[in-house]
Parts: structure tokens; sequence; C-alpha cells
């Protein structure tokens, strides 16, 4: 049997204390696997003002962290709610993990339906990393 084989890593990234403690241990484990990452930051929940370029300034530090790691990295901005958005981003890239804070900045909305890591864990097809 082989090894782990990680060639592509989705992070759900959201800015707060969580995802940043996740993008600190993906940056880890991209260096040691050579992988790629894409930073995924769904904006389908936040007000209509709120624009992709405003995430991407939000962004922008932690796409600079894994640059400093020598991290190939991507951004994916989907119009969809959290969860949805990561799942769909993990697919749609081919993601061989997908790791997220345990919390982040959730709406009411999420409160109604579960957590965005709880409903990533439930639906996801590849492995899913939880960080606290």
């Amino acid at each position: 049997m082989g090894g782990v084989v990680i060639r592509k890593i989705l992070l759900g990234y959201d800015g707060s204390e969580d995802s940043e403690k996740a993008a600190t241990l993906v940056a880890d484990l991209a260096s040691k696997y050579g992988a790629g990452v894409v930073v995924c930051h769904a904006i389908g929940h936040m007000p209509m003002a709120t624009k992709p370029s405003e995430v991407r300034r939000m962004v922008n530090p932690v796409v600079e962290m894994f640059g400093k790691h020598g991290v190939a990295c991507q951004v994916s901005i989907p119009d969809e709610l959290p969860a949805e958005g990561i799942l769909n981003a993990a697919e749609a890239n081919a993601a061989d993990l997908v790791v997220l804070g345990c919390r982040g900045r959730g709406t009411f909305a999420n409160l109604l339906v579960g957590s965005t890591a709880e409903r990533v864990m439930r639906f996801a097809k590849v492995p899913v990393l939880v960080v606290r």
C-alpha cells in the first residue's frame, strides 16, 4: 500500500481566528506534501454591497503567507453559501483534502441549518480536517 497522496488542499477561509489557524496548518501540510492550495471564501451569505474585490483584499495576506512558504496558491470566491461553496470548490478543483476552522464568522442563517464545518464534513467526498 502506498502512502497518503495530497496534491491539492482546499482551505475554507473567512478571516476568523480558527480559519487563520487552519491556514497555518495548511501551509505546513502543503510544504510537506508539495501540494497546491485553493483558498475558498464563499460570498453567498454576505450583504449585496460586498464585492469579490473586497474578499480578495481579505485573503491576500494568507495568499502571501503561502507564497513565502513556496506553496502554489489560487483563490476561489463562489457566490454560494459557505458550505455549498466549499464543497463545490473542492470538487471543481479536485481537492484531495479540505481544511477549515471549527468556528467562523457565521450568520443567523448558519444557526438554522447547522455550522459550515459540520455540513462540509457531512457532504464532502474527500477527507476534511477541522482545525480548532
